[in-house]
């Protein structure tokens, strides 16, 4: 296997290692929301632990194409809020780690893993826009009930 595809696969576990932490951390965000009867943002974080099984689903095929071994063992630390405002805050900091990773991954990549790669961006781009969103909305309510 010739260096850049070793550098490559190494990319792609170090990507597939922060969406399968996210998997993790969404779904129970999910749950915990929607026990706190914030059904709406449960709702949300459940279909992005959905979609991260999907891109995890992508790296994987990616890494066997490339003729590497997907890391399925190694997980993040995850970061649990305890409320609204911490879990979305954690969620983003993953998503930036996530979103920073993928494009070092991005230039070390071939054709077929850009294509892979750009579409994770930006669906990684779409969360962390909507996080922000929501944060923004939570310091409005915050500052309006103060």
């Amino acid at each position: 296997m010739p260096n850049a595809s070793k550098e490559l696969i190494s990319r792609l576990n170090t990507v597939l290692k922060n969406k399968l932490t996210g998997i993790n951390q969404y779904f129970l965000h999910a749950r915990m929301l929607k026990h706190q009867g914030d059904l709406k943002l449960a709702d949300y974080e459940f279909k992005s632990s959905i979609d991260i099984m999907k891109h995890s689903d992508m790296l994987v095929e990616l890494i066997l194409s490339h003729g590497g071994i997907p890391n399925l063992q190694e997980l993040g630390k995850l970061a649990i809020g305890e409320t609204p405002m911490e879990m979305l805050a954690n969620d983003l900091q993953l998503c930036e780690t996530t979103l920073a990773d993928t494009k070092l991954a991005l230039e070390a990549s071939d054709a077929q893993s850009a294509a892979i790669l750009r579409k994770i961006m930006e669906t990684q781009q779409e969360h962390i826009d909507f996080i922000h969103a929501q944060l923004n909305a939570l310091q409005s309510t915050k500052k309006d009930v103060a």
